[in-house]
């Protein structure tokens, strides 16, 4: 199972600073264990599955307020993402010593470390089709082998040692920073400009799409473990199948069209999760997610530059807008998924098709628009 990102990373030719690999991957790690921890949080402290779901959302939260405001106040250096990989070992070390209410603030500080990073990978590559391919592979890749890594962990040694051990990782970035080309001497102020309607219209429905989309996959977990019965090595185990799907489509270097049939695809996986308690059918709709997320969201990046007049300037905005609906997606998935995860599917798998119908209007005005 585990040959196919060996392979995927023998093959890649980096053509971004390795720093920003490392910290990239730590990132998308960080990221995995949530749905783990939101079941294991829940069940250490006996907390409202709902409630601990809180913990993502604060996270996410600070995701938007890092990717959003670093490209408004820095520009990209060593010195920043030194300083967003120690925020990150601060706050993870930090989660795992403190009681459930003080560690939604430090989820929080550490959204704004991983924001920052994300800005710091995206801003290298936006509006560039081959090196996008390059940092959308990390999160399959590091997914394929990270995911039954985490719950296996999680597991044997519970959530708190889980967010020390996060807090660790994010040390080994540091590792790279001598290879950084992130070296901007000083900070030239210039103007930033706003968004085309259509550019704007395109981050609102990226927003709706991680909206819908992470208000179902964030309780996949719960689900798999509580309504179709799996143990949490074997829902581990379709994680990484999940990411195993996403390396192809996100390795994929050439030009991306159809984001908005990629979109209503993960929605059909969507409203499939809810729907269809079988370890089969739990397997194969999460498996697929993987394969048409990573398809449609470098589609939907290629039509937002597209429709961009600055599109450096619309990397960061695009991930505070994803983010953003992140944020909204575990609260509305929790009150969906207290009700019942059928609920839960259908409603998230509606706010999705909204985004893949925007996305399919405006493929079809991007061949007469030319980005300055």
């Amino acid at each position: 199972m585990f040959q196919a990102p060996l392979r995927a990373i023998a093959t890649l030719r980096p053509r971004v600073p390795p720093v920003v690999f490392a910290a990239s991957a730590v990132s998308t790690l960080v990221f995995i264990a949530t749905p783990f921890l939101i079941t294991g949080l829940s069940e250490q402290d006996n907390v409202n599955v709902n409630r601990v779901g809180l913990v993502s959302s604060a996270q996410l939260l600070g995701f938007v307020i890092g990717s959003w405001g670093s490209g408004r106040v820095f520009r990209p250096r060593r010195k920043l993402m030194v300083a967003a990989v120690l925020l990150g070992v601060v706050a993870n070390i930090g989660s795992g010593l403190v009681t459930f209410e003080p560690m939604i603030g430090l989820r929080f500080i550490n959204g704004i470390a991983l924001g920052t990073i994300a800005w710091l990978a995206w801003a290298e590559v936006f509006g560039d089709d081959a090196r996008t391919g390059d940092i959308a592979v990390i999160g399959p890749i590091v997914g394929t082998i990270g995911s039954p890594a985490v719950g296996m962990f999680l597991d044997r040694f519970g959530p708190d040692t889980l967010f020390i051990a996060l807090g660790v990782l994010h040390l080994v970035p540091l590792l790279f920073v001598h290879t950084s080309r992130l070296t901007s001497v000083e900070r030239v102020r210039s103007e930033r400009h706003r968004p085309t309607r259509s550019a704007l219209i395109a981050m609102l429905a990226l927003g709706c799409f991680t909206l819908g989309g992470s208000s179902v996959f964030v309780f996949s977990n719960s689900i798999g473990r509580s309504n179709v019965g799996m143990s949490a090595l074997l829902v581990s185990l379709v994680y990484s199948c999940n990411s195993i799907a996403g390396i192809p489509s996100s390795r994929f270097s050439g030009k991306r069209h159809h984001a908005g049939l990629w979109i209503f695809a993960t929605a059909v996986c969507a409203v499939t999760l809810g729907v269809a308690h079988h370890p089969i059918t739990f397997a194969l709709a999460v498996t697929l997610w993987g394969f048409f997320f990573w398809m449609a969201v470098p589609a939907c990046f290629s039509v937002l530059a597209s429709h961009s007049k600055y599109p450096a300037e619309r990397a960061g905005d695009a991930q505070a807008y994803m983010a953003g609906g992140r944020v909204v997606g575990p609260l509305i998935g929790g009150a969906m998924f207290a009700v019942s995860p059928e609920l839960l599917g259908i409603v998230g798998a509606m706010i999705m098709a909204l985004a893949a119908l925007t996305f399919v209007v405006l493929e079809r005005q991007q061949t007469s628009l030319q980005p300055s």
